[in-house]
């Protein structure tokens, strides 16, 4: 038996060889090796490291195409979620360029050889910046429009500040961080949830994504509705203009003030009085800007609605004054203390009077407001000084005005016809 096995071994051989090459062959046919990818993202292990050393960084790419080999039956047994591209910070160096490693879950070895396994590109780059942490006061605004007759109180929000970070050059980017509480029809309290938004210098939002953090990432608000009396504002200014000048009024970037309190408190109130050092206008020569914070000069147990009526920009108005001259026509002139046996005739006839006030009063003045009357009182006969008086409105006063010479003279008497019929008769009966 044995020699029956072993006579023509080698031929016997190459005959199980030569059936396992066509073996292979068959299956290659049927079934090939064939190349194949799969887009893989890419994660990043130990981002502690870089944490640690105060850096934050940015991915050039964030997926990796992985080339391999599989049969052509198994291909579509081998998905992207099979590969797992990762990148480690441990391997992090000043060229910024990290490898990346590719690996196949276990239960897919079988069908990809891990040989076979590339990733392109083989490298990512890694740019790195300085890790920046600051802290914002948290500023909360309301938006929409509350139930008439009422406003919103104290808004307390779940924390008083925000923490942000991220990199550096991003962080520079935020001037402030705020929450906006939508009031709309609101007339009794209520509790909201607001995420933090943040602002550039031009109070333009700003959407950096995940690359910056903010810590609390959602605020809890309470908001206060309160009832609300719109209280008119009464400017208490004091002082007086330097000469020349005139004050003219205040103007305010806010008429009225939604003020908040008890009914009974609310109801005593129409006006809020503001008097203050600030208002003081003793020598001025041009307008007066200041800013006054309101809530300073509130009744007791009242509060301001809204802090965007805290504080108000007040313009004090000051104006230099100025002249004009108009001309009289003496004679047309009504007369006081006329006398009915004289006669009243004049040196010239006109006389100029001149009025001082504001620029537009005055070229809005008619000649006819002005009220001029000659006082001819108590005159003697002959020349006499001129006396004009006015009665003008407020706001004018009048300068003087060009001298002139009153000339009074007795009437010449009066010659009836009857005496001069009289007078005639009798020179007549002489003659003859």
């Amino acid at each position: 038996m044995k020699e029956k096995l072993l006579n023509n071994f080698g031929l016997k051989v190459a005959s199980l060889v030569l059936a396992f090459a066509v073996w292979m062959a068959i299956v290659n046919i049927s079934n090939p090796v064939i190349d194949d990818s799969q887009t893989v993202p890419v994660e990043v292990k130990n981002e502690e490291v870089l944490k640690a050393a105060n850096l934050t960084y940015e991915m050039g790419k964030d997926v990796v195409t992985v080339s391999y080999q599989v049969r052509t039956r198994e291909r579509s047994l081998v998905k992207a979620s099979d590969f797992h591209a990762y990148v480690d910070l441990n391997d992090y160096n000043v060229t910024g360029a990290i490898p990346i490693t590719v690996e196949i879950n276990k239960d897919k070895e079988a069908l990809v050889k891990s040989d076979t396994i590339t990733a392109k590109p083989m490298v990512i780059r890694i740019k790195t910046e300085a890790l920046q942490r600051k802290k914002f006061d948290l500023q909360v605004k309301t938006e929409g429009a509350h139930e008439d007759g009422y406003a919103p109180g104290p808004i307390i929000p779940s924390s008083s500040s925000v923490t942000v970070e991220g990199p550096e050059s991003l962080i520079g980017q935020i001037n402030r961080i705020g929450v906006v509480v939508n009031i709309e029809n609101k007339s009794v309290d209520f509790d909201v949830t607001a995420a933090p938004v943040l602002y550039d210098a031009n109070d333009n939002e700003l959407d950096f994504g995940d690359k910056v953090s903010v810590s609390p990432h959602e605020i809890e608000c309470r908001v206060s509705i309160l009832k609300a009396k719109n209280l008119s504002l009464n400017f208490e200014v004091s002082g007086e203009v330097a000469k020349g000048y005139r004050y003219t009024g205040v103007e305010s970037s806010v008429k009225t003030v939604p003020v908040v309190g008890t009914k009974s408190v609310l109801a005593s109130l129409s006006t809020l009085s503001v008097a203050s050092d600030k208002l003081n206008i003793s020598g001025a020569t041009a307008d007066k800007v200041i800013e006054l914070d309101l809530s300073q000069y509130l009744p007791p147990n009242t509060s301001i609605a809204g802090n965007e009526y805290k504080n108000v920009t007040v313009k004090l108005k000051v104006e230099p004054l100025t002249t004009k001259t108009f001309t009289l026509d003496l004679e047309s002139l009504d007369k006081i203390g006329l006398e009915e046996d004289y006669e009243y005739g004049f040196d010239k006839e006109t006389a100029d009077v001149t009025i001082r006030g504001l620029k537009e009063d005055l070229d809005s003045l008619d000649i006819n407001k002005l009220n001029a009357v000659l006082d001819v009182t108590n005159l003697h006969t002959g020349q006499n000084p001129g006396v004009l008086k006015f009665e003008v409105s407020g706001g004018f006063e009048v300068v003087g005005y060009t001298p002139f010479t009153v000339i009074l003279a007795h009437k010449e008497p009066a010659t009836t016809a009857v005496e001069s019929s009289t007078a005639s008769t009798t020179e007549a009966a002489e003659s003859q």
